[in-house]
């Protein structure tokens, strides 16, 4: 099953890309949330997009897919903004350096419990 990551950073994009390339896992990358939903079961949101709507993208993935786990990720200073996505209903908030430490977890499958 592929997972959704919600980019338009081409540096991370590129790390997701490579990441999930050797871990053999197909992710569809788009630079907003799509008006078509997948079964994702595993969502990355890049909480510094340039469109400065990632709280609503946050929002808008819980929606269309209530059981999928929703990383964001950003800057570690981003306290506030780290609280509103969790409020938003991301299950995991990750500054950039953990986000890209864990993504091999994270595109493997993790639950979203663990």
């Amino acid at each position: 099953m592929p997972l959704l990551a919600v980019v338009d950073d081409l540096i991370f994009r590129s790390k997701i890309e490579a990441a999930a390339r050797q871990a053999g896992v197909e992710v569809d990358i788009f630079a907003a949330v799509p008006a078509h939903a997948k079964p994702w079961t595993i969502a990355m949101v890049d909480l510094h997009l340039s469109s400065g709507d990632s709280i609503e993208a946050i929002r808008t993935l819980r929606a269309l897919l209530p059981s999928a786990a929703i990383v964001a990720y950003g800057s570690h200073v981003e306290t506030e903004l780290f609280e509103k996505a969790q409020e938003a209903g991301s299950t995991h908030v990750l500054a950039r350096s953990a986000f890209v430490q864990r993504l091999p977890w994270i595109l493997n499958g993790f639950s979203a419990t663990d």
